[in-house]
């Protein structure tokens, strides 16, 4: 009877409980912005609320340190995806965090043998002023002094989970976590200070460290890692291995601005890759990358694009052109190479000038921090060399080794920008299996043009073959302007027999051959108008021919000669005596209608000759 009686309070202070705890829970995910601690809090709250008013199957608490590791999975996975569809090389060597906090924590523990980093509160902090005091050891190498003290760019290097916490434990405002005690709610994993995190600088010099050493020709990143990470993870690596250069280069890229303005999410101006890639063709991008300096903030605005996008366009044509001229050439020098003309003259050693000049050109913009604006320019004037040779030089025979030397450069020098070209089909492979899509639409266009070259020769020879050879033909302008459209390609006719063709967005090529079918349909109407009007105006002429002279000027033909109004009284021949009005004509207008009926009637004689 005791214990029943004692229920009931146990039962209410449970409820109680319950209700405390889901009113925590409540007031956590109420917050503007709830943190991370007080989500993960508002969930432990639930639980308990839950598990208080009984629930069999409370709802579990995140775990955090696995939801950070799939989280960062799904945007390592996600990244390599973007950079895949931008034609970026996967790198050689793929370094995870997470898979080197043990590395790490010995790293930090050499620095600590070595004197640079002290522990408080279970975080670790590199020791910048017993750095600096070190022989031939600088703290501040990329940046100037009014750096080291900017707290804003100071705090930015701690993180937004460390800074609150850190200025009581640094000795100076310039010291960094090497190593950061973890909250609750954080990840975090065992070290000689505690549980922990590693800091947000010490991760690169380790990881670099394990597979290039102590010492790197070239690190890059945006010219926002500059100070404090580059500094710092320098800093790291000359303690590790207590010597005094960790790095020879540095090529920090510019800051990405959207209209004029630095992309944020803030300012609502952020677009990602896949957005961009919606309305652009990886290629267009690449073209906006390759006309502005590494090293200067980049713009990215639709006019900027216009005008990758065209560049790109011409480029692409130039490609298209050279790539049908040479197989032209081979074409040529199969079927007849006692034809093929090696002898230079005077368009081929312009060209020759031009490509020396140029690749001497390009070289130097490239010496020069990497200047490829520049660059794209020097290669834009050798393709307008290698246009006006075509041009003037039209025989496929001559020029072929010299336009292969062309070619050459180009796609070398392309391919080094990370730039797919309408040339790489001849010279690129695919994988052992397959072939890439430049060699497949080579391929079709191949057979199409001999195809083609078949029908048009039947066709031409006449006979029982000729109506077949129309429908071949047919067949094959359907593919050119229909099927093969679809998929980007494009293909152009040419008098040699040998289509150009080229790659591009299939949105592009569909709207180019609606224009040509437009353009096509518009020719047809007009040449029908044509001979429509040719055909009245001969039905017209018979129909005037049949007149005799000494009845053309009578009212009943006013329409047929184009008189808009009647003659007057006529004479016994038909001629006019009098105008519309009654008026006698005058002896010079009769003179000329007798004229007429003269030429009149030598037309009703032709007319009945024939």
């Amino acid at each position: 009877h005791a214990r029943a009686s004692q229920a009931p309070p146990v039962a209410a202070s449970l409820r109680w409980r319950a209700a405390r705890e889901e009113r925590a829970a409540e007031a956590a995910l109420a917050a503007p912005k709830p943190t991370l601690l007080e989500l993960v809090g508002a969930q432990t709250a639930l639980r308990d609320a839950a598990a208080g008013a009984g629930m069999a199957s409370p709802p579990a608490v995140c775990d955090v340190q696995t939801a950070f590791v799939k989280l960062t999975l799904e945007q390592e996975a996600s990244f390599f995806e973007d950079m895949a569809a931008l034609n970026v090389r996967p790198p050689d060597a793929v370094t995870r965090v997470t898979d080197y906090v043990p590395e790490i924590v010995s790293y930090i523990e050499t620095i600590a043998r070595n004197g640079y980093c002290y522990e408080a509160n279970g975080s670790v902090y590199f020791d910048t002023a017993a750095f600096t005091s070190s022989e031939g050891k600088v703290y501040g190498k990329l940046v100037d002094a009014s750096a080291l003290a900017d707290k804003e760019l100071l705090a930015e290097g701690e993180g937004a989970l460390s800074a609150s916490s850190a200025e009581a434990d640094k000795r100076h405002p310039s010291d960094f976590a090497l190593w950061k005690a973890s909250k609750p709610g954080e990840p975090a994993w065992p070290s000689p200070w505690g549980e922990g995190r590693p800091g947000w600088h010490i991760e690169c010099s380790a990881m670099m460290s394990d597979l290039l050493g102590g010492e790197v020709d070239i690190n890059a990143g945006g010219i926002d890692l500059k100070f404090p990470h580059h500094e710092n993870q320098m800093a790291q690596v000359e303690a590790h291995y207590d010597c005094c250069k960790a790095c020879n280069y540095f090529w920090h890229s510019g800051h990405l601005s959207i209209d004029g303005l630095k992309m944020s999410k803030s300012l609502k101006n952020f677009i990602t890759i896949r957005e961009a890639l919606e309305t652009y063709s990886a290629r267009q991008l690449r073209f906006l990358f390759l006309l502005q300096k590494y090293h200067q903030p980049m713009e990215y605005s639709q006019n900027s694009m216009a005008a990758a996008a065209d560049l790109e366009r011409r480029f692409g044509a130039f490609e298209a052109a050279l790539a049908a001229r040479l197989r032209e050439a081979d074409t040529a020098a199969d079927a007849a190479p006692q034809e093929v003309l090696h002898r230079w003259g005077d368009q081929e050693r312009r060209l020759n000038d031009a490509l020396v000049d140029k690749r001497a050109a390009v070289h130097a913009a490239l010496l020069d921090c990497i200047d490829t604006p520049s660059a794209v320019k020097r290669l834009e004037q050798l393709i307008r060399a290698a246009n006006s040779y075509m041009g003037e030089v039209p025989q496929p025979q001559r020029g072929a080794t010299l336009l292969h030397a062309v070619a050459r450069y180009y796609r070398r020098v392309m391919g080094a920008f990370g730039v797919e070209t309408a040339l790489d089909a001849a010279g690129a492979a695919g994988s052992a299996d397959s072939a890439t899509p430049l060699q497949l639409t080579e391929a079709v266009s191949s057979f199409r043009d001999t195809v083609r070259s078949i029908a048009i020769e039947a066709k031409r020879s006449g006979g029982e073959g000729a109506g077949l050879a129309d429908e071949v033909l047919r067949v094959c302008d359907a593919l050119r302007d229909e099927s093969l459209p679809a998929l980007g390609v494009r293909i152009e006719d040419r008098p040699s027999g040998v289509a150009q063709f080229a790659i591009d967005e299939p949105q592009r090529v569909l709207a180019e051959a609606a224009r040509r079918r437009e353009a096509a349909a518009q020719a047809e109407a007009a040449k029908a108008a044509r001979a429509a009007d040719q055909a009245a105006r001969e039905a017209a002429e018979a129909a005037r021919a049949s007149v005799p002279p000494s009845e053309m000027f009578s009212p009943a033909h006013d329409g047929l000669f184009g008189r808009e109004s009647s003659y007057g009284a006529l004479d016994a021949e038909g001629i006019p005596l009098e105008d519309a009005t009654g008026e006698p004509l005058s002896k010079s207008q009769r003179k000329k209608l007798v004229k007429l009926a003269q030429k009149q009637a030598k037309l009703v004689e032709a007319a009945g000759r024939r």
